[in-house]
């Protein structure tokens, strides 16, 4: 007989996604106790750094992003305010949108671009997108999820361009649909500083945690590991799909009833 649990708080999500990412599964794997925060934009980062005289490095300069005159969402489509994912270090707006035929996630850009791919899930609980960007130096990507499975997209050349695998199959990560994982995360899992795109899979009180390189459009399983989880809220955010402190649950847009 199952027993009720109340519900956790959003904030404890945050928390033990942070603990998911500070954990390792040897005692002397330091790199990812630390892991920096994926909400700066490269720009920031780019200007914090010295030379190697020691004098201050220049600014780079903020890309153009993706510019038009159609940048609003359809009229019935649900939004929300969310990350930069043009690289232009202003935050656009995620969108979808069912036309009653045609389901739509959609970015809406602060320069007035809108970038639009067809949503083709078919779970009863209808489609959730929550945009990422593990590390601010490479492209932004969308999770479109139907709380069974989730299709990656690539935000490349101001167009949604969804993500496959080495073979040419849209990449989706199982969320418990397949018994192949769980959850999605962002981990320093190589160790370089910087957030990675990773896969979860809870088994009892362990997390498999698996690198997920993405070159371009394709999407690759790379070196894994596993972490204890053992209280409550670190096995629901194994079940969830998180970035830093950032929740699909808090920060995604769901698809209009």
């Amino acid at each position: 007989m199952s027993t009720r649990r109340a519900p956790l708080t959003l904030s404890a999500l945050a928390a033990a996604a942070l603990l998911l990412s500070a954990c390792s599964a040897g005692a002397d794997d330091d790199a990812s106790a630390a892991p920096p925060t994926a909400s700066a934009p490269a720009s920031a980062s780019a200007s914090a750094a010295p030379s190697p005289t020691g004098t201050p490095r220049p600014s780079a300069p903020a890309a153009a992003g993706c510019t038009g005159t159609g940048g609003l969402a359809p009229a019935t489509a649900a939004t929300v305010d969310t990350i930069d994912l043009d690289g232009d270090g202003v935050p656009d707006r995620l969108w979808l949108a069912d036309d009653g035929g045609t389901r739509t996630v959609g970015v809406s850009t602060a320069a007035g671009a809108t970038l639009t791919h067809p949503v083709d899930l078919a779970g009863p609980a209808g489609a959730t997108a929550f945009a990422l960007r593990p590390d601010p130096a490479e492209p932004a990507m969308v999770l479109v999820s139907d709380n069974r499975v989730a299709d990656l997209l690539v935000v490349q050349d101001c167009e949604l361009v969804a993500a496959t695998d080495t073979r040419g199959e849209p990449w989706q990560f199982d969320q418990g649909f397949a018994g192949q994982g769980t959850g999605v995360g962002c981990v320093d899992l190589d160790g370089d500083g910087t957030l990675d795109l990773v896969g979860l899979n809870l088994v009892d009180d362990t997390v498999t945690r698996t690198l997920i390189r993405v070159d371009g459009t394709t999407a690759s399983a790379g070196t894994s590991d596993q972490v204890a989880a053992g209280t409550d809220a670190a096995r629901e955010t194994a079940r969830a799909i998180t970035c830093g402190d950032r929740t699909l649950s808090a920060d995604g847009v769901h698809e209009p009833a």
